[in-house]
Formats: structure tokens, C-alpha cells, sequence
């Protein structure tokens, strides 16, 4: 059974709803997207621009902050200290309109998680969030 095009638009005169909604929807996608590769763009000007690492990193998880719609992120780093594996924050809390310096972690307030215990802990040696 094939659908004819009259068919389709019958349906979509007795159905404006479902009209509706499909090109919001479509709309809005087509604007993410659009806003997906701004920030993309703009992030790999930033790493052209700068030597800094920790600037570019603090800028790349906030545009990956507002990507995938998170409240906010942080960064720990691998490490071992005496032996022992362990994960420290570097950058945390990074929120909307957050600076580096608020969100950069001194060595002296870090928080640092055993490997093995907890979320962070689990995603880093599974490696799969």
C-alpha cells in the first residue's frame, strides 16, 4: 500500500496539531544545530588563540556544559600520589557565566577521590559515564 500525496495532505488538514508540532520540533532542531556549530566554531578559535591550557579547558567544558544541557561540570585529573590512583579537581563547578578564577582549584583546596570509590571514581575506570 503506498500513500499518495493527497492522502498526506488530507491528513494534515484534518490533523493541524500534529502539523504543528512536526515543524516546531524540525524548527527547533535545525536551531540547535545552527547553535551546536557557532559554539564549536568558537571553541576552536579559542584554541588557536590561546596557550593557556587551563583557559581552553575551563572554555571547552563550558560550551560542553551548554551542549548537552548540564547544570553545571567540573574537571578531575588522574593521578597517583604515593602509589596510589587517585582523582583531583582541577577545575569545578563551572555554571553559566562562571570565570576561571572561580572555578580554577588551588592545590590546597583540591578535592581528591580515591579511584575507587564513588560516581567519579566508577566513570573513570570504566571510562563510560
Amino acid at each position: 500500500m503506498s500513500i499518495s500525496e493527497d492522502d498526506v495532505e488530507k491528513f494534515l488538514d484534518g490533523n493541524p496539531a500534529f502539523a504543528k508540532q512536526y515543524f516546531e520540533k524540525k524548527l527547533k532542531t535545525e536551531s540547535q544545530d545552527n547553535n551546536e556549530t557557532e559554539i564549536l566554531f568558537e571553541l576552536i578559535q579559542d584554541m588557536q588563540e590561546s596557550i593557556n591550557m587551563e583557559k581552553v579547558v575551563f572554555k571547552t567544558l563550558r560550551r560542553i556544559r551548554s551542549l548537552i544541557h548540564a547544570d553545571r561540570c567540573s574537571l578531575f585529573m588522574y593521578r597517583q600520589r604515593n602509589g596510589t590512583p587517585e582523582l583531583a579537581t582541577r577545575l569545578f563547578n563551572i555554571q553559566e557565566g562562571s570565570t576561571l578564577e572561580e572555578c580554577l582549584v588551588s592545590p590546597d583546596c583540591e578535592i581528591v577521590y580515591p579511584l575507587d570509590i564513588g560516581i567519579v571514581g566508577h566513570v573513570a575506570q570504566t571510562r563510560k559515564p
